[in-house]
């Protein structure tokens, strides 16, 4: 196989006569160095070449074994061993782990002398992505080197594929049917056309089906896809291997700098009139020509290519763009005289032959300049519609279907073409009802009902595939969400149980051993509440991204351990309030929810706050309006009356509280809103427990949360307040102190005494009946005897 004439940059094109071949994609860095080891790549190949030197200078190719898998390259110099058993030395300038993965069928290596003498080792190595290599070799870890330890069925390591196994590579260059190979046609690949132009360059931008380039990429790399020819006046671009059909070809629109024209492949998104052609991202492939204009012809031109009519056939274009010019075309039919049907009937008769040689997008071209000439014809509409279908463009379909049935509207086919539309869209209770308006209007075709029947097949399977997925998300959300309450609630109870240690006078191994021993306690719990969630899920018929009625999470959104305190009425935490005086909490917890957009809240003893997520559209707070009550709150933006966040408190608040303030936080996208609120101070004075001024939930209508999920932060108390907080805790447990002291010095006796004494007068003072026995009822038991 002759050489590729090369270029000073790798894929940047090369002059055939007087044809400028575009056949690979340049990248940047195109050539390098490692350890002697000179290569140069593309987007789409590697070429390494290394010079053998030494005791290596006289080697030849059956000398030496190649091996390559997907991701590693071993180059041996075979020996003869004892017992004629073959022994391998490797070279190690040419052996390792490949910074990314390669095809092997797409790999080549040959051993050829030089002109001056050096023994050359060539190989040429396929890239399974279209991405720039900075460098030949792996260096640290790889991950295909990862040994996987599997803890159970469902966790064992995958079989190793085949081609991650080092295979031994024969000798010898691929030949051009093994790298051209045909793979995919045109009307296949390519689901759409965008041009553009200023006064110096025209661009022309080709969307790849997302689906059909995946699967041609299965057999080619991406680079290998496409060849493209270019002339001072004109331009070819072709699937290779199909050269006879190209994608375009014709005349431009002025004289061009052919060696300066640049292809790459983009990400950008399908035109808007073709979403069937977007990927789930929102973005798909597209190949990418800019085109150099001539220095005469730095203007506008009126058309930046002038197809050829040989584009719109299959196999009739030439093979060169040279004889293009020449090219014999067929000697058109006089035309004079002919009105807009003559016109339709020629235009549609071409479109029915493209239609039978299943050349979908032809026919389309050719259906569309009869829509030109007689637009009120329903059958045009009724047959491009069963084109766009046949290439998954349902949207296209839908409307020519649509408006088959405005201008025809008792025609059954009309109702046919809207049914399969609609069923390409998964709007399966549409398609149904348009083919029941059809068997109406058509009651002896059998196959109306097969239509029907095989709709509701696919729907039942497209609904049993969405159930499947939401069973796959919840499943995954809570793996999530216990992966990172596990690392929290570890964290948080290493550092709790080190600082307990610590106090009680342990020495710091002692206390490091400990905290080992109190994270994996906290995980272990984690866990538990975790499997006990998941066993109570049930299958439902609610989205997958329906939110719950509240998540119990952390102020930057991640989730809380607390999160997993489940019972059957709620995920809620039931326990006893912590105090804190000294300090705010170092873990309370927020509450997400949606009223109706969403929000976060958190509460101390005295005040509330809330995050809200504003909708994209807000830039400044200038667009924010707060309107707060000491009921109500309502959040909006201006010129809207839909609300953000509105609703009614569980309790009364203070509008006019010296903390109350709200703000934009800075760099956050989308907005985020931060309200703090005063809670009413009346309630704040006047209560008796300081536990009990710790909401159970923000509004009304929220779902009722257990006491101690909120520690109660006394340091938002007024000063007075949390000073004689603290005089009664200081009184209170003096008084404790004592009592155990004085306990110290009773019997056990005298003891259960004193304890069964108290019993008896909580019974009493609640009019209970219940008694324990105590000495004093003895003795007047006896002196009643």
């Amino acid at each position: 196989m002759p050489e590729t004439p090369k270029s000073e940059t790798p894929g940047s094109g090369f002059w055939d006569g007087k044809i400028f071949k575009l056949r690979d994609f340049a990248c940047n860095p195109g050539r390098g160095s490692v350890k002697n080891v000179d290569y140069e790549q593309t987007m789409g190949r590697l070429t390494l070449r290394y010079v053998l030197k030494g005791e290596l200078a006289d080697l030849d190719a059956q000398h030496l074994r190649v091996e390559l898998s997907s991701w590693e390259l071993r180059v041996n110099r075979c020996t003869g061993g004892e017992a004629g058993i073959e022994t391998t030395v490797p070279i190690t300038p040419l052996s390792g782990d490949l910074l990314g993965d390669v095809r092997r069928e797409l790999s080549w290596w040959v051993l050829e002398k030089e002109a001056n003498g050096d023994n050359v080792f060539t190989m040429e190595l396929g890239k399974r992505e279209h991405k720039v290599w900075s460098t030949l070799w792996k260096v640290g870890l790889n991950h295909h080197r990862k040994t996987h330890f599997g803890w159970n069925n469902n966790q064992k390591a995958s079989i190793k594929k085949a081609e991650e196994m080092l295979v031994r590579v024969k000798a010898g260059r691929l030949s051009k049917a093994e790298t051209d190979p045909f793979i995919m046609s045109r009307e296949i690949l390519c689901s759409g056309l965008e041009d553009g132009q200023d006064d110096a360059v025209a661009t022309m931008r080709i969307h790849l089906d997302p689906a059909a380039t995946q699967k041609a990429c299965e057999s080619v790399c991406l680079a290998n896809l496409f060849g493209l020819d270019v002339t001072e006046r004109y331009l070819k671009l072709f699937i290779r291997g199909d050269e006879r059909s190209p994608i375009l070809m014709g005349e431009l629109g002025g004289p061009c700098v052919p060696d300066l024209t640049r292809w790459e492949i983009v990400k950008a998104q399908a035109p808007s009139d073709d979403p069937a052609g977007r990927s789930a991202s929102g973005f798909s492939n597209c190949l990418q020509i800019t085109i150099a204009k001539a220095k005469e012809s730095r203007r506008r031109w009126p058309r930046i290519l002038t197809e050829s009519e040989h584009t719109l056939e299959r196999d009739a274009a030439p093979e060169s763009l040279e004889d293009l010019k020449v090219a014999p075309r067929p000697k058109s039919p006089d035309r004079t005289g002919w009105t807009p049907a003559d016109h339709a009937k020629e235009s549609k008769a071409k479109g029915d032959a493209c239609f039978k040689k299943n050349d979908w997008r032809d026919a389309i071209v050719y259906y569309t300049r009869a829509i030109g000439h007689t637009p009120e014809d329903e059958k045009l509409y009724s047959n491009r519609a069963a084109c766009y279908t046949k290439l998954k463009k349902f949207e296209k379909a839908l409307t020519d279907a649509k408006k088959c049935v405005a201008l025809k509207p008792n025609w059954p086919k009309a109702y046919f073409r809207q049914g399969q539309a609609l069923r390409g869209l998964e709007r399966f209770d549409e398609a149904v009802v348009a083919f029941k308006d059809g068997r109406f209007r058509d009651p002896s075709n059998p196959d109306w009902e097969k239509e029907i029947e095989k709709t509701e097949d696919e729907r039942d399977k497209f609904d049993a595939y969405l159930r499947e997925q939401r069973r796959l998300k919840r499943e995954a959300d809570l793996t999530t969400e216990l992966n990172e309450a596990s690392v929290v609630a570890e964290r948080e109870a290493m550092v709790a149980v080190a600082e307990q240690a610590l106090r009680a006078g342990k020495s710091r191994k002692e206390a490091g051993e400990l905290a080992q021993k109190g994270a994996e306690l906290a995980k272990q719990r984690v866990h538990e509440m975790g499997n006990k969630k998941k066993a109570m899920m049930v299958e439902d018929d609610y989205e997958a991204n329906e939110p719950a009625p509240y998540r119990i999470v952390h102020e930057d959104g991640t989730i809380h351990p607390k999160g997993f305190a489940h019972t059957d009425k709620g995920t809620y935490h039931l326990g006893m309030v912590v105090m804190n005086a000294e300090r705010p909490p170092t873990s309370q917890p927020w509450v997400e929810i949606r009223h109706p957009s969403r929000l976060r809240w958190t509460q101390g003893c005295a005040q509330l706050r809330l995050k809200v997520t504003l909708p994209e559209s807000v830039s400044s707070a200038a667009e924010v309006e707060v309107k707060l009550t000491p009921t109500s709150i309502h959040i909006g933006t201006a010129g809207n009356s839909d609300p953000v966040v509105a609703g009614d408190f569980e309790r009364k608040v203070d509008p006019q509280g010296e903390n109350y303030s709200w703000y934009l936080i800075p760099d956050e996208k989308p907005a985020v809103l931060e309200v703090t609120i005063d809670k009413d101070a009346s309630e704040v004075y006047q209560t008796f427990s300081y536990g009990t001024l710790l909401w159970p939930r923000l509004f009304n209508d929220d779902i009722q949360l257990g006491e101690g999920l909120f520690e109660a932060d006394l340091t938002d108390l007024p000063p007075h307040l949390l000073e004689k907080w603290r005089r009664e805790q200081d009184r209170s447990s003096k008084q404790s102190m004592d009592d155990r002291k004085r306990r110290q010095r009773l019997t056990e006796e005298e003891i259960m005494e004193e304890t069964s004494r108290n019993w008896n007068d909580e019974f009493a003072r609640h009019g209970m009946a219940t008694r324990f026995d105590t000495n004093e009822d003895r003795m007047i038991e006896n002196y009643r005897q």
